[in-house]
């Protein structure tokens, strides 16, 4: 943002000044908006540098509007510089509200003092250039601002978050709104924990211009992307027509994965689906499912891989996608198939699981060179196999961690979890804005993996696939939360990735991060249907 925020003023001619302006006029009408009908003043705490500045044109709009507010600085009026000291000198030649120089309060009693009574507390101390730990004076304010009780909204980022990791070292303030300037940041997502509250993006009135050349971008997925790219059959489409996806998957004890996967891949479209496992894992099969075909990539118990690599690849042929790890033997002979597979199958190709650990570090060598292209699907201890890492190593860096073995393996990266990173191998990234506690169960990954590959048997390249396949699964996740909360398990999920998928593309889609209608200058509200009562001829009518 402050290489786009460069380019605005540089490319278009657009003074920093007018950014500053409209940032703060957009967040003004937020907090108008939180504020509602509450009385008591907007508390606004400021520091010196351009999030200070966002601030003071924040109370000069709500001055404006008629309504109350007051400033405190967390440093003196004469460390303010640019374009937040023009904002702060028109503030005190405007009058009307209220300016402390509050920079030598070192104790939380004394914010508390001040805040007292305020109808909203506004955090605009630091911005996303902050880095390290919180000390002193903004420390002393944000625990005061944190203990308030009034609706608390950070203006671009809660001040002690780190903006490209979402993690504090320290004091952090916790917002239960927080209004971005120009396009979401990094942290407000990337970490489901950072205390950010609800995200709502602020226009400035300009493209956000980013010179691709200087790395590339993440980007966040939204309904409105997925939906423009899900597949829609055809009046003439037949079950050949929509892809035959091959599952690798399943052995005696582990079957459940290999039919979590089939039923997954046909709920997300998939014409026809067949499950290839051992002959003891076939017969297991068989006993199971239904709509799936089963096959057997061995004739006994054990793997013997040049037979194993020969059955499967043969199936691929008339298959357009394959899907492999979920529940499979885990002996060296099992090993020595995945691994041959991976690296000269000429269909594209989801690894997940048990198939990931038979990948291990050997991921890049195995994969860069692969005929077809490859999804993996791991998370975050699959993913620390996979690089050498501790799981707490990758969840320290997950955009990091997935970028570098995508562009090492050729492949696109899926790091699974709360806000689910995808990586591909040219840099790209995505980050998707779901996190869903449901879908931490047994077998989710599984139904993932088929939903990916479904997705890829229906001809989607590889990103599109993962992308669309991370946003419909955690969609659905979503959908059976309000139902069975916790008690969401993994084979609850294949039918309503099929009725997410159909309401995503009909535009019915009810997601619960959309926010209700807002009236105003009051705080949102829901609307409810009015009920009509019916006379007795109308009822007879209908029951007729």
């Amino acid at each position: 943002m402050r290489a786009a925020d460069a380019a605005a003023t540089s490319r278009l001619g657009v003074p920093s000044l007018l950014l500053m302006e409209n940032a703060g006029r957009g967040v003004a009408a937020i907090v108008l908006r939180e504020r509602g009908t509450a009385d008591g003043p907007v508390a606004i705490v400021c520091g010196a540098g351009s999030n200070g500045g966002d601030g003071f044109v924040i109370a000069r709009h709500l001055a404006r509007a008629g309504v109350a507010a007051r400033v405190a600085l967390t440093a003196p009026s004469s460390a303010v510089r640019g374009d937040a000291a023009v904002n702060l000198a028109a503030l005190e030649r405007m009058g009307g509200v209220p300016i402390t120089d509050a920079s030598a309060w070192t104790t939380e009693a004394a914010w508390r003092g001040w805040l007292a009574g305020a109808a909203v507390v506004v955090d605009a101390i630091f911005g996303t250039g902050f880095h390290g730990a919180l000390a002193g004076v903004p420390a002393a304010a944000i625990a005061a601002m944190n203990a308030a009780r009034a609706p608390k909204l950070a203006v671009d980022i809660s001040s002690g978050l780190d903006a490209d990791t979402g993690r504090a070292s320290g004091t952090v303030f916790h917002a239960d709104v927080t209004a971005t300037m120009g396009a979401a940041k990094l942290g407000l997502y990337v970490d489901a924990d950072a205390p950010v509250g609800r995200v709502e993006v602020v226009e400035l009135g300009v493209p956000v211009l980013i010179d691709d050349g200087g790395g590339a971008p993440c980007r966040l997925l939204d309904e409105a992307g997925v939906a423009a790219r899900l597949p829609r059959p055809n009046a003439t489409a037949h079950k050949g027509s929509r892809g035959h996806l091959l599952v690798v998957a399943g052995s005696p004890g582990k079957t459940g994965a290999a039919v979590l996967v089939g039923q997954a891949a046909l709920r997300a479209g998939a014409g026809l689906v067949t499950v290839a496992s051992t002959a003891p894992g076939q017969a297991a099969l068989d006993a199971k499912v239904v709509e799936v075909m089963t096959a057997r990539y061995t004739s006994r118990a054990e793997v013997e891989p040049d037979e194993a690599v020969a059955a499967v690849t043969a199936l691929a042929e008339r298959c357009q996608a394959v899907a492999m790890g979920p529940g499979i033997p885990t002996g060296e002979g099992m090993r020595a198939v995945v691994r041959r597979l991976a690296s000269t199958a000429a269909r594209p190709m989801v690894l997940d699981a048990d198939a990931l650990n038979a990948l291990g570090t050997d991921a890049p060598a195995l994969l860069a060179g692969a005929p077809a292209p490859r999804v993996l699907t791991p998370h975050p201890a699959e993913m620390g196999r996979l690089v050498g890492l501790s799981t707490a190593a990758v969840q320290a860096d997950r955009l990091g961690v997935a970028r570098r073995l995508a562009a090492a393996a050729r492949a696109v990266v899926v790091l699974k979890g709360a806000r689910t990173v995808i990586a591909a191998p040219d840099g790209a990234a995505f980050v998707s804005p779901i996190a869903c506690p449901s879908l931490a169960t047994a077998g989710s990954g599984d139904v993932l993996c088929g939903v990916v590959g479904a997705l890829l048997a229906a001809g989607l390249e590889a990103l599109a696939a993962a992308q669309l396949a991370v946003y419909v699964h955690g969609r659905a996740g979503e959908s059976l939360a309000p139902r069975l909360g916790e008690g969401v398990v993994a084979g609850d999920l294949p039918l309503a990735i099929a009725a997410t998928i159909e309401a995503i593309r009909s535009g019915r889609s009810n997601s619960p991060r959309a926010a209700p209608p807002v009236r105003p200058g009051g705080r949102a509200r829901a609307r409810r249907p009015r009920r009509r009562s019916a006379s007795r001829s109308t009822r007879r009518r209908a029951r007729r």
